[in-house]
């Protein structure tokens, strides 16, 4: 049997973030904070030896990545960075201010934020919910994130070495929606910028250890 261990790291803080701005496949710069961030989450993981170093393609995701190595102490083979681990993609709301867009979705349903919608609804049901009122019906469907997830992992489990070592940089309602399938509850417990998440993946499943950790 095949294992290996992926430690899953959010990118850090981006201006867009501090906008408040829905930030999925739209992409823009780290923060000097952000900055900050990925090096004190590679300090985390300086001494863990990678096998393989997989990342989202959008640049606040390769950013990180590279500050995260810059703290290593060992040498890791990079793969070239992954759309399927690209953040969620929010369609027609793409850039918009973010808590008005959700008070607007959760409206009907006597609600103003996201996390009420999901603590009402559930994290599939909300995702469908913003899919639905898209007016493109463009926004991810939590079915077709998982679908990215799976299909990703598959492949990092098809090219990496048994016993691997993986650290994978990627983005929050990603790992957030992960986190959501394992059973987690992610309700005011998002992802943070630079959080580690630790999955234990074999031929058979994919067990998360360790959410969301800002020290291991």
């Amino acid at each position: 049997m095949t294992e290996s261990i992926i430690y899953v790291t959010r990118h850090g803080e981006t201006l867009l973030n501090t906008l408040d701005r829905m930030q999925g496949w739209c992409d823009s710069e780290l923060t000097s904070t952000g900055e900050q961030q990925a090096i004190q989450s590679g300090k985390q993981l300086s001494k863990l030896s990678f096998d393989y170093v997989y990342s989202s393609d959008l640049h606040r995701a390769i950013q990180t990545r590279n500050l995260l190595l810059a703290q290593n102490q060992h040498s890791a083979h990079v793969v070239t960075p992954n759309r399927l681990f690209r953040e969620v993609f929010f369609g027609y709301y793409e850039g918009l201010n973010a808590t008005s867009i959700w008070a607007s979705i959760a409206k009907p349903y006597g609600v103003t934020t996201q996390n009420e919608l999901i603590q009402k609804l559930g994290f599939p049901a909300v995702r469908k919910l913003m899919h639905q009122q898209d007016p493109y019906n463009l926004a991810e469907t939590y079915d077709q994130v998982m679908q990215r997830w799976q299909a990703g992992l598959d492949l990092i489990h098809k090219h990496t070495k048994d016993h691997a070592k993986i650290l994978l940089v990627t983005h929050g309602t990603f790992i957030r929606t992960l986190a959501d399938s394992q059973g987690i509850d992610t309700i005011n417990n998002f992802p943070k910028n630079g959080g580690i998440t630790i999955l234990k993946q074999t031929d058979s499943r994919v067990q998360l250890i360790k959410y969301n950790q800002m020290k291991l």
